[in-house]
C-alpha cells in the first residue's frame, strides 16, 4: 500500500505544474523561511485552503494532514482529541498566535471550539520540537494564526443554513491604511445536533438530541511606529456551550458545558540594527469550563497561563540566522476535584538556521526550569541535502518531553512523585519540490521513556518504562492538469506498554489512514471533493471498559462555490455524502449525511 501510494506521488511530481510558489513558513524553526527549506516535515494551510474545504472547525480541518487523527464524543463541539504521529493528545501542542490556550489540568486544548472563521492560516510542524516550544511538543505543534488586516479597508459577511436545525452568521471588517492594519471578526453558529451516545450501547444514556452554539470574535492592531519599531494588539475569544450525554446516568438527566477560551497579547517588535530583530510579547491564554448537571453546578476547571516572551534573531548573512530567546510561563489552575494549583517556568533557548550550498543546517536547544519537578532540556538537530533543484534529503534527531498535568499529580488517582514524560525521536526523509508541487516521504521513529498511564488495577497514574511509534508519513500538494490536490498518507505502529508489561496498539489511533482532496475551477464555479479513511482502531468499551475494536471507515464530502458577482457568492457543502455509519470513540454517534449551503460577501 506504501509502494503505491508513494508511486502514485512520485508520479504527481512529473506531470505537475511548475508555477511559482513562495510559501513563507514560521513554526518549524521560529525564523520565516520557504516552506520548501523546512527541515521537520511541516504543512501551512492558507486561507485559500480554509476556504476551498468549507469546514466550520479546526478539527475538521485537520483530520485530512498526514500523521494526525481526530476523536470527538459526538458530534461539532462535543470533546475532542487530536493524535500527532501517535502520541497522545496531550503531547500535541496548540499554539494561537504563539500563546499556550490549554486546560493545564488534562494538557490539552479544546480545537473542538476553535471556528475557522476566526483563522487566517494554520501552521502544522511533525515530530518533537519542545526545543522549540517547550512542553507537550513531542508529536509536533499545530499554531493558529487569526485574522490580520490586508489592502484597503473593506466588509466581509456570510450566513449558513442546513442539517440538523443549523445555523451561522458571521461579519468583518479589516485592512490596511497607512502604517496601521486592523481587524475585526466575529460569528455566532448554532446547531440542535444529534444525540452524542448510542442509546444501543449505553442504555442509560439520554437520548435527546444534544445541541451546540458557539460565539467567537477576535480583533487585531497594529501600528507601524517607524521604519523599524511596530507595536500592535491581538485577541481572540470563543464561548462553547454543549449539550452532551452521560453513559452512567439515568435516560432523563441533562448536561451541559459552557467553555470559554481566551487568547490576548500586546506586543513590540523592533530592529536596534538592519541585522537584529527582537520582539517583546505580554500574552495570557485561558480556558474557563463549567458543567451543569439537570441545570445545576456540578464541577469545573479554569486554567489562566501568563507568558513573557523576548524573541530575537540575528542574521549573520543571507545565509544564516542565530535566534535565541528567554520566556517565563506562569500556570494557575483552579478545579473543583482538587485544591488550586500554580506552575512557574523560566526558559532559555537558542537556534541555528542556514544554509551551505546544497548543505543546510537547524539547531536548537532549550532549557527550562519547573517549579515543581526541576530542569528539562531538549534539542533538535537536523540537516538537508540538495540532490538537485527539486530533489532533497532530510535527517534528524530530537528529544522532546510533556510534563505531568495536575489531572496526573493530584486528580482522581494522581501521583504527585511522577516523572516528566520524554521522548526521543530520529527521522528520514525525502522531498521533491517544484513551484506549487510538494511530495515528502518521511520515516520516524520515536521513543517514550517514563511514559504516564493510569493503571486501572491500582487507579492511580504511574510512568511505565517504554512506549514507542514508528511509522511512514507521505504528503502532496500541488496542482495536476488544473486540478489543485492533496493528499496524505499515514502508515504506522504506536505501541503502548500497560501496567504489568503487556505492549498493546494505542488506544484510538490506527495503523493506518488518509486523504485526498481534489478542487478545480470552471468558470464562476469552484467544485471540490475530499475523501478521508482510516483503519481499525483499538478502543474501550464505553459502559465496560473491556478492550474492544472499531472498524475502519472511509467519509465523501462534496463541496461547490459559485462566484454571482465581483464579492457575492454561494456555496454548499455536502458533508459525509455516501452516508457513512462509524464511530470515533466507542458508543459515540458521528453525523451523518448532511447538506449545508452559504452565501456570502468577500471582497
Amino acid at each position: 500500500m506504501l509502494r503505491l501510494f508513494t508511486a502514485f506521488l512520485l508520479a504527481l511530481s512529473v506531470f505537475a505544474s511548475y508555477a511559482q510558489d513562495d510559501a513563507v513558513v514560521i513554526t518549524a524553526s521560529r525564523t520565516e523561511q520557504q516552506l520548501r527549506d523546512a527541515i521537520p516535515h511541516t504543512t501551512i494551510l492558507t486561507s485559500k485552503d480554509i476556504r476551498d474545504s468549507q469546514a466550520i472547525d479546526l478539527p475538521s480541518l485537520l483530520r485530512r494532514e498526514a500523521g494526525l487523527e481526530f476523536t470527538q464524543n459526538g458530534g461539532i463541539g462535543s470533546t475532542g482529541s487530536v493524535f500527532m504521529r501517535g502520541g497522545r493528545s496531550a503531547q500535541a501542542l496548540i499554539l494561537i498566535d504563539g500563546v499556550r490556550v490549554e486546560d493545564v489540568g488534562f494538557g490539552t486544548t479544546a480545537i473542538q471550539h476553535i471556528m475557522l472563521d476566526e483563522v487566517e492560516r494554520v501552521e502544522i510542524v511533525r515530530g518533537n520540537v519542545s526545543s522549540l516550544y517547550g512542553s507537550g511538543a513531542i508529536g509536533g505543534v499545530v499554531q493558529v494564526f487569526t485574522k490580520r488586516g490586508h489592502g484597503d479597508p473593506a466588509a466581509n459577511a456570510e450566513a449558513t443554513v442546513g442539517s440538523r436545525n443549523t445555523w451561522k452568521l458571521r461579519g468583518g471588517y479589516g485592512g490596511q491604511a497607512g502604517g496601521t492594519r486592523f481587524n475585526i471578526s466575529a460569528s455566532r453558529f448554532d446547531t440542535s445536533g444529534f444525540s452524542a451516545i448510542d442509546p444501543q450501547v449505553a442504555p442509560t444514556a439520554n437520548p435527546d438530541r444534544d445541541g451546540y452554539r458557539n460565539d467567537s470574535i477576535s480583533g487585531s492592531l497594529s501600528q507601524q511606529v517607524s521604519r523599524r519599531h511596530e507595536l500592535g494588539v491581538s485577541f481572540f475569544r470563543t464561548r462553547g456551550k454543549l449539550d452532551y450525554d452521560n453513559a452512567f446516568d439515568t435516560p432523563d438527566a441533562t448536561h451541559q458545558s459552557a467553555q470559554d477560551l481566551g487568547m490576548s497579547q500586546v506586543y513590540w517588535e523592533g530592529r536596534f540594527a538592519d541585522a537584529w530583530k527582537s520582539r517583546f510579547t505580554a500574552a495570557e491564554g485561558t480556558d474557563y469550563r463549567t458543567d451543569l448537571r439537570n441545570g445545576d453546578f456540578d464541577s469545573r476547571s479554569n486554567t489562566r497561563s501568563r507568558q513573557l516572551i523576548w524573541d530575537n534573531e540575528v542574521r549573520l548573512s543571507p545565509a544564516h540566522v542565530v535566534s535565541g530567546g528567554l520566556e517565563q510561563l506562569r500556570q494557575e489552575l483552579d478545579n473543583s476535584s482538587f485544591a488550586s494549583r500554580v506552575r512557574e517556568a523560566g526558559v532559555a533557548r537558542l537556534g541555528y538556521l542556514g544554509r551551505l550550498g546544497d548543505h543546510s543546517l537547524q539547531a536548537n536547544v532549550r532549557t527550562e526550569h519547573y517549579s515543581d519537578f526541576g530542569n528539562a532540556d531538549t534539542y533538535f538537530l537536523g540537516y538537508g541535502y540538495d540532490l538537485t533543484d527539486a530533489w532533497r534529503l532530510i535527517v534528524s534527531a530530537s528529544t522532546a518531553f510533556r510534563a505531568p498535568t495536575f489531572q496526573d499529580l493530584f486528580g482522581f488517582g494522581g501521583n504527585p512523585d511522577l516523572n516528566p514524560e520524554r521522548a526521543r525521536t530520529r527521522e528520514a526523509g525525502v522531498q521533491w519540490s517544484r513551484g506549487t508541487n510538494r511530495v515528502r516521504v518521511v520515516a520516524f521513529d520515536t521513543e517514550y521513556q517514563d511514559a504516564i498511564t493510569f493503571d486501572p488495577q491500582t487507579f492511580t497514574a504511574r510512568n511505565v518504562r517504554k512506549a514507542s511509534v514508528t511509522g511512514v508519513e507521505s504528503s502532496y500538494t500541488g496542482q495536476v492538469a488544473g486540478f489543485d490536490l492533496r493528499a496524505a498518507l499515514t502508515i504506522q505502529d504506536p505501541v503502548e506498554q500497560e501496567p504489568g508489561g503487556e505492549e498493546v496498539q494505542a488506544i484510538r489511533r490506527a495503523k493506518r489512514f488518509g486523504s485526498l482532496a481534489a478542487f478545480r475551477s470552471m468558470g464562476k464555479w469552484r467544485m471540490g471533493a475530499e475523501l478521508i479513511g482510516s483503519g481499525a482502531r483499538r478502543d474501550a468499551d464505553i459502559v465496560t471498559f473491556a478492550s474492544v475494536r472499531e472498524a475502519g471507515y472511509t467519509v465523501l464530502n462534496l463541496t461547490a462555490r459559485y462566484q454571482l458577482g465581483k464579492a457575492l457568492f454561494a456555496a454548499a457543502r455536502l458533508e459525509n455524502a455516501l452516508n457513512e455509519k462509524y464511530r470515533l470513540v466507542n458508543g459515540f454517534n458521528t453525523a451523518p449525511r448532511g447538506l449545508f449551503l452559504t452565501v456570502g460577501w468577500q471582497p
